[in-house]
């Protein structure tokens, strides 16, 4: 599958078997497409109408397997829900030393409250579009955030390049998510004048470890 240095993604999906990128399921179901990766997490997101399969959940962290993408998402329904299984699996992922992979949408406040409550060994918050105070607090609590072109459009950008994070673009693995990934890159380290891939996959690396 090979491996290219300063260019590993912190978050992606099964897609072409790689070793540059963190890859994430939506649902417990989806164990099977993680098999060719070497970086990989089960999850399950809010807008699956069926449960997660927890038993299966924590026996893929037994394994060796990170839990993820899991968290909240005011675009569906059902709250309580969201919050029951959110807060099981980032147990699961505390009880068995993995990462947990936060999928936050609209739920900033909700998931900040959870995250404090439990305080997760490892965490990553993927996707992220919050406020500056929001990411300091997350990293103040020992979690990454993740940044894909969505945080350019979020009024806390500029301020936000200039604390550590990590790079992703929440795409299939393959040819254009790789491009994808170096248009990003290259992107940020004109803005910030470092050179993002690699302080990106060393922090994804050391969280990875």
């Amino acid at each position: 599958m090979g491996y290219h240095e300063g260019m590993f993604d912190s978050h992606a999906h099964p897609g072409t078997p790689t070793d540059d990128a963190f890859v994430c399921t939506a649902s417990t179901k989806d164990i099977q497409l993680l098999s060719p990766f070497r970086f990989r997490a089960l999850g399950w997101l809010p807008e699956s109408r069926s449960e997660p399969d927890f038993d299966l959940l924590d026996k893929a962290a037994v394994e060796g397997i990170h839990i993820g993408e899991i968290g909240l998402d005011r675009r569906f329904g059902d709250k309580e829900k969201q919050e029951r299984i959110f807060r099981t699996a980032l147990s699961i992922a505390s009880a068995r030393s993995r990462i947990a992979v936060v999928h936050i949408v609209r739920e900033y406040g909700r998931a900040l409250s959870i995250l404090r409550e439990m305080k997760p060994e490892r965490f990553i918050v993927h996707g992220f579009t919050g406020s500056l105070e929001t990411a300091r607090e997350i990293i103040s609590l020992g979690g990454i955030i993740s940044l894909s072109p969505r945080a350019e459009r979020t009024s806390a950008f500029d301020e936000l390049l200039k604390l550590p994070f990590a790079t992703e673009t929440d795409m299939a693995t393959g040819k254009e998510e790789m491009r994808a990934l170096m248009a990003w890159n290259g992107r940020l380290s004109e803005l910030t004048g470092i050179d993002i891939g690699a302080r990106s996959e060393r922090v994804m690396k050391e969280i990875l470890a």
